[in-house]
């Protein structure tokens, strides 16, 4: 069944190739083709069996995060083509980065992942075979002390980012499949850091499943994109339907009460509209700002309050100082809220971003991590 057509606004989102970096990151970024390459490495990895080690040094089984000094610690990556390479980067200026794992995947792709709630893995989406000419992701994970590299499970979708459970125990991921009838479906399932598999859900018609977090009594909240727009589902029942429109960004508030997003609007054009919703109750979805500034990315601050990147502002026939050029689109606090991580842009707005950078924002002031393209999280020493 092909793709409806709304899903071409998806793809930037979840773009994986290394040539399409900074369009990838690009806020106006929506119609960009996925390249597809390095079948080189499908055939080095074919005799790699599911839940088998990739790579672990027995000479040394500590890396040396394992003995860095007490801080708060990004996980970032940069990559290489072949391989994207996990580092961790301390918030002080002073501070060298680490280097912990180098991760293999398809030529020109890289991987997608998420910090475990307890610090200690690193959950990748990793591209890494072709199947009918698209494709593929295995699932590992990465102990930040150790090193070690685990695969625990294949065939999935490889545009997505995958999801902790809150205790650290299992990790939430997609995959697209067919029902009995051939129907295409798109499976939410659950993987144990031993490799079993469990499904949650099973979703029909839609363009895309994204797990988001779980409510306050721990069940799984997931956005549901199909042609009547963007749907919250909690358990694979849908609760709330937030917009006609595409949404992006999404941000569950530390106590899982409220979702932060940004509706993608294309009822006057393109507009990139911040959103927040309330999972329980009848508060709905209101506008998170009543001055109508378009914003990009969404995280919560300590205080309990979302934070949205917004589009720099200018006054009408105005000209922005050269020294407050520029703007950032927030990723996550650290776990102490004394630092934050974001993508700084050097342009003066969505329609003219400039170029990106990941950047550290703390009491220490601003730490630009140069030839870093991904941020997975934080860890805490």
């Amino acid at each position: 069944m092909k793709a409806p057509s709304f899903v071409r606004y998806l793809l930037p989102l979840s773009a994986l190739s290394q040539a399409e970096n900074r369009a990838c990151f690009s806020p106006r970024s929506w119609n960009r083709k996925r390249i597809l390459a390095g079948t080189g490495l499908v055939l080095a990895l074919a005799g790699v069996a599911t839940l088998s080690l990739l790579t672990q040094d027995a000479s040394d089984p500590q890396t040396a995060f394992a003995r860095a000094p007490s801080g708060q610690y990004a996980v970032v990556a940069r990559n290489t083509g072949d391989n994207t390479i996990v580092t961790v980067v301390g918030a002080d200026k002073s501070d060298s980065p680490i280097e912990i794992a180098t991760v293999p995947h398809l030529n020109g792709f890289s991987a997608r992942g998420e910090v475990s709630p307890s610090g200690l893995h690193v959950a990748l989406v990793t591209p890494d075979s072709i199947s009918h000419g698209r494709p593929i992701a295995a699932l590992v994970t990465l102990n930040l002390e150790t090193g070690e590299l685990r695969r625990i499970a294949e065939g999935l979708d490889p545009l997505q980012n995958p999801l902790w459970r809150t205790d650290s125990t299992a990790i939430v991921v997609t995959r697209n499949a067919s029902n009995t009838t051939g129907i295409p479906v798109v499976q939410v399932i659950e993987v144990t850091l031993d490799g079993t598999e469990t499904v949650l859900e099973t979703h029909t018609g839609a363009g895309l499943v994204a797990p988001i977090g779980f409510d306050m009594e721990g069940r799984l909240l997931t956005i549901k994109l199909d042609s009547r727009g963007s749907t919250l589902t909690r358990a694979g029942t849908e609760i709330r339907w937030l917009s006609t429109h595409i949404t992006r960004d999404w941000s569950l508030s530390p106590d899982g009460s409220r979702l932060a997003f940004v509706e993608a609007n294309t009822w006057r054009g393109l507009r990139y509209l911040p959103r927040i919703a309330s999972i329980e109750g009848n508060g709905g979805v209101t506008a998170a700002s009543t001055s109508n500034r378009q914003a990009l990315g969404t995280t919560w601050k300590p205080s309990g309050s979302p934070l949205f990147g917004n589009e720099p502002y200018a006054p009408l026939g105005g000209v922005r100082a050269q020294a407050e050029s520029g703007f950032d689109v927030p990723l996550e606090y650290s776990w102490d809220g004394s630092s934050l991580a974001v993508h700084h842009w050097s342009g003066n707005s969505f329609d003219n971003p400039g170029t990106p950078r990941l950047e550290v924002v703390s009491r220490f002031g601003r730490k630009q991590l140069n030839g870093f393209t991904r941020f997975y999280g934080w860890s805490a020493r």
